[in-house]
């Protein structure tokens, strides 16, 4: 694994690339002057990512994961996406309170532009610029391949307690970000796990895959967000620090459904314009 200011990455051969914006529970030290920001430390957002993305390690999967908490700074969201008002910011690009509504800043200190614009570039731009590299040599490899990427928005909504959420949540940019047999493979799977799951429902326009799928160009994208139920037994065996034997099992049962659809594509048309711009917005 290779360390690196904004993450985490792990290069291998796998035709399938995690992408783990929401992993990361560390806070920078000039943020930790602030006794919220204290608190914050070390908290998982994302404890289904964090187990797929130990999975991904023994199956030969590429991952490339956040080192900060999600409140810091957001890796899925654009960067222009950003409240008019500074002083209550639940799900922007960096949040002024927690899911709770609790304000993470002293009043009057919520982060400026300035500030923003600095986070940005220390760890928003590396981290997709690392995804888009990653994608153009998994891309020369293969013929088709499929960003999976991992987020936490159930745990950064004010509304994460909800009754019955759905177990999984996919987001596929509205059918435009990847081949709908890809889709199939994955609810199929989730299915086989005795799951619920919804296609394009509350993350239907979720910015990663929006921004990287190019079915055409054999870049294929998916949104995946583990909830409801799910969710809540990864969070238990974190706290009872059992080693996710069963993740380990669903990963690999995951990875290789997913890799058989992508062989079973077509050969996209077409390899040019990866070393696409990393803006903030889809290309």
């Amino acid at each position: 694994m290779q360390n690196t200011a904004y993450g985490h990455m792990v290069s291998a051969d796998s035709p399938i690339l995690l992408v783990m914006p929401h992993t990361g529970a560390d806070i920078p030290e000039d943020l930790r002057r602030f006794p919220s920001w204290r608190d914050v430390q070390g908290r998982v957002a994302d404890p289904a990512g964090l187990a797929l993305q130990a999975a991904a390690q023994h199956h030969g999967v590429s991952c490339i994961s956040a080192r900060y908490h999600p409140c810091v700074i957001d890796l899925n969201v654009a960067t222009f996406d950003r409240p008019l008002s500074r002083r209550l910011n639940r799900n922007g690009l960096c949040r002024t309170h927690t899911a709770r509504g609790e304000p993470l800043y002293d009043p009057g200190c919520e982060p400026s532009d300035a500030e923003i614009d600095a986070r940005v570039k220390a760890y928003w731009l590396p981290f997709h610029e690392a995804v888009a590299r990653e994608r153009s040599r998994l891309r020369a490899r293969h013929d088709n391949v499929l960003l999976l990427i991992f987020h936490a928005s159930f745990w950064l909504s004010p509304f994460r307690d909800q009754v019955d959420a759905s177990d999984c949540n996919i987001g596929t940019a509205r059918g435009k970000s990847c081949d709908r047999r890809l889709v199939k493979s994955l609810t199929e799977r989730v299915k086989a796990d005795g799951r619920s799951w919804v296609v394009n429902g509350k993350i239907a326009d979720a910015f990663a895959a929006e921004h990287y799928g190019r079915p055409d160009d054999g870049i294929h994208a998916m949104e995946i967000e583990v909830a409801g139920r799910w969710r809540s037994e990864f969070e238990r065996r974190r706290l009872a620090g059992d080693d996710d034997k069963q993740a380990n099992l669903s990963a690999a049962a995951l990875f290789a459904a997913l890799e058989a659809a992508l062989r079973n594509l077509a050969p996209a048309h077409s390899a040019m314009g990866l070393a696409a711009r990393v803006h903030g917005s889809a290309d």
